[in-house]
């Protein structure tokens, strides 16, 4: 069997052209069936391509072609395909309704709600936020804020509402700023899933600036130290802080005044986050002046070994102090006026008038005990009568007694004598002006009983004492002066 090279129709032996296409047969002719058979094949696989019937070269019956097993695994592979497609839209719409729930800004307000009324710290925490990276939000440290709400439940009410309104239109976090009025104000704070927006309730931070009149004051805020005034009359901010309730306490020890004093701070009422302290108001400076510049200072019964002469910037003294100075004259330590400092005082004035007063009363009081003693003496030596003394000597102390001897003593032997001066060169005098001692210098003349006369300078140190029976003083001992 013959067939067109061109076209592979089949041809009779005596054809010399084929009669389907017109191929020129007579040089092309050929018996090798392998070629023409590559040929057929070929066809045939363009037929079976086409899922058209087609001739069987062998056998001339016409038979259908059934399709590819190529064909039959694309079919499968589309299926699992479509299936994968339809739950990766199943599961997009599910996330999508998720996405959209767990975003509804509503539903973190009714949290926020919950979390406060069951004091549920840490999980408050996680839904309140910052962008300010030096303020760490955690159930420790939110702690402030719970108290407060808890304290303060109709501020806790109005917060809930402004969250509410907030839910409705959330704002951006970087749209916020300190001076951003509500404490707290519902934000979004970013992507959730990279599609839904994320969000959280935001913490306006607080900050405290404090104020002190002098240096050195340590401040510590809920029993944590933060710092310290570095100069007088200076104000630092400390912060920042979660809004709520807190303590701070001031400390100051000085030489004069140890103080150490808390002070409740709400960080929520200001309204540009910035809460203003002042401490130790009424601790100031002195100027002190005196009548006695050389007076020593006492604060609080406490000397302070610093002159009046030297204290033109003395303290800090707080308000409430007692301030007096002492000075010792004669042998007395006389004291000044005690003072009581008041707030805001810069000027003092420490007197000693009264106790210059005093002393000369005492001092006067002395001389004329001194006097009427050495007057009363001579005339009890004149005529034997140790009675006259009686006002002046302590009755049986030593003086007395060794009067008691030396008059009747004396009188007996014909000895007059004759007061011609005394004084009194040296006191030295209790502060309670109850006791003392006096240095006299006394001048008598003794006449003999001859009636020569002659003159005796003694020195004498005489101790006295205050009898409030009769308000007045009397001589108790007496002894040569060195």
């Amino acid at each position: 069997m013959k067939f067109c090279t061109k076209c592979g129709n089949e041809i009779t032996d005596e054809k010399l052209f084929c009669t389907y296409c017109g191929n020129d047969l007579r040089n092309e002719y050929t018996n090798d069936t392998e070629s023409v058979n590559r040929n057929v094949s070929l066809n045939k696989t363009i037929s079976l391509n086409k899922t058209e019937p087609v001739k069987d070269l062998d056998s001339n019956i016409i038979t259908p072609v059934e399709e590819s097993t190529s064909n039959i695994k694309m079919s499968k592979k589309s299926k699992i395909i479509m299936v994968l497609f339809a739950v990766l839209i199943i599961a997009f719409i599910v996330i999508i309704k998720v996405g959209n729930s767990l975003s509804d800004p509503s539903k973190v307000v009714t949290r926020f709600e919950k979390d406060v009324a069951s004091n549920n710290a840490s999980d408050l925490a996680t839904i309140l936020y910052s962008d300010d990276t030096r303020l760490k939000v955690d159930s420790k440290s939110i702690a402030p804020l719970l108290s407060y709400f808890k304290s303060t439940p109709t501020y806790f009410n109005e917060v809930v509402e402004d969250l509410k309104n907030d839910a409705i239109s959330p704002k951006n976090i970087k749209s916020l700023s300190i001076t951003s009025g509500n404490t707290l104000t519902l934000v979004n704070v970013g992507k959730r899933f990279l599609i839904f927006p994320k969000y959280k309730i935001n913490i306006k931070p607080s900050y405290v600036k404090i104020t002190s009149t002098v240096k050195d004051v340590t401040y510590s805020i809920n029993n944590t130290k933060i710092g310290k005034s570095d100069t007088d009359n200076s104000a630092k901010e400390f912060g920042p802080y979660i809004p709520g309730n807190y303590s701070i306490l001031a400390n100051y020890k000085g030489d004069y005044v140890t103080l150490s004093k808390p002070y409740p701070v709400d960080l929520i009422s200001s309204n540009n986050g910035i809460t203003e302290l002042s401490v130790f108001d009424d601790m100031s400076y002195l100027n002190i002046s005196s009548d006695k510049a050389n007076a020593e200072i006492y604060v609080d019964g406490k000397g302070t070994n610093v002159k009046v002469s030297e204290a033109n910037h003395f303290g800090p003294i707080k308000s409430s102090s007692k301030i007096y100075a002492t000075y010792i004259e004669n042998g007395r330590t006389l004291k000044s006026e005690e003072y009581t400092v008041a707030t805001g005082d810069t000027e003092l004035y420490l007197s000693f008038e009264n106790a210059t007063n005093d002393l000369a009363d005492v001092q006067t009081q002395l001389k004329d005990l001194l006097s009427n003693y050495a007057t009363y003496f001579v005339m009890a030596v004149n005529t034997n009568s140790i009675s006259l003394i009686d006002p002046y000597v302590t009755y049986g102390s030593s003086l007395y007694k060794a009067q008691q001897s030396y008059i009747p003593t004396t009188y007996a032997t014909g000895i007059k004598e004759e007061i011609i001066s005394t004084y009194i060169t040296k006191y030295n005098i209790s502060d309670d002006n109850k006791s003392g001692s006096i240095t006299t210098s006394e001048v008598y003349n003794i006449i003999a009983k001859d009636g020569t006369p002659s003159t005796k300078t003694s020195r004498f140190v005489y101790t006295f004492k205050y009898i409030d029976s009769t308000s007045s003083y009397q001589l108790i001992t007496i002894n040569k002066a060195q």
